[in-house]
């Protein structure tokens, strides 16, 4: 059996202001960083294997504030597959559907798993680059426990993926900031 436990970053200012964050490498405010610290706490119990980081700011420092005393900084594996979904040009851009433009609305509702915005990346590639990195993380470290460091869009993937569903339902996973998700996967 593989243990993961999925850690959200901690706050940021555009979270605070519920805009896309996407690639944008985004600080984490105060609020943040005291989540941070207060994830090292809840981590503490547990004897982690090994660490897979985001290699954005907010995670990095998420990361260096929660593994305090716990595991090694040099040691985490920073990764760019562990990226947040790509917004492309709407980074920045309001999340709340009723401030989105028109199209972007009309798009999102007609096909949400292969909507994506201009230069951005569809929900369909996000399941694929998380489910690829996925099967490598199972296959790599059985009976290990693995720590994930990342984004919202990108962890509540990991839920569809082992429960089998489909990628567009994604209110029922939403991922709180800096608060360790503990998951036990059967290893194949």
């Amino acid at each position: 059996m593989t243990t993961l436990i999925l850690l959200r970053h901690g706050q940021t200012d555009w979270n605070l202001t519920r805009r896309y964050q996407g690639l944008t490498d985004i600080p984490l405010n105060t609020t943040g960083e005291e989540q941070a610290k207060k994830a090292n706490e809840l981590l503490k119990p547990y004897h982690i294997d090994v660490v897979y980081c985001s290699d954005l700011d907010r995670a990095k420092t998420t990361a260096r504030l929660a593994l305090k005393g716990i595991f090694p900084y040099d040691k985490i594996h920073f990764d760019r597959r562990l990226r947040e979904r790509s917004f492309g040009t709407y980074e920045g851009g309001p999340y709340d559907k009723e401030f989105l433009p028109t199209e972007y609305r009309a798009g999102m509702e007609a096909d949400p798993e292969n909507f994506k915005f201009p230069e951005g990346e569809s929900l369909n590639e996000l399941e694929k680059r998380a489910h690829g990195f996925y099967d490598e993380i199972i296959k790599k470290h059985p009976n290990e426990t693995v720590l994930l460091i990342a984004h919202g869009s990108f962890l509540s993937m990991f839920f569809f993926i082992i429960a089998n569903e489909p990628v567009n339902d994604k209110k029922r996973s939403r991922l709180k900031n800096a608060e360790p998700i503990i998951l036990e996967i059967n290893n194949p």
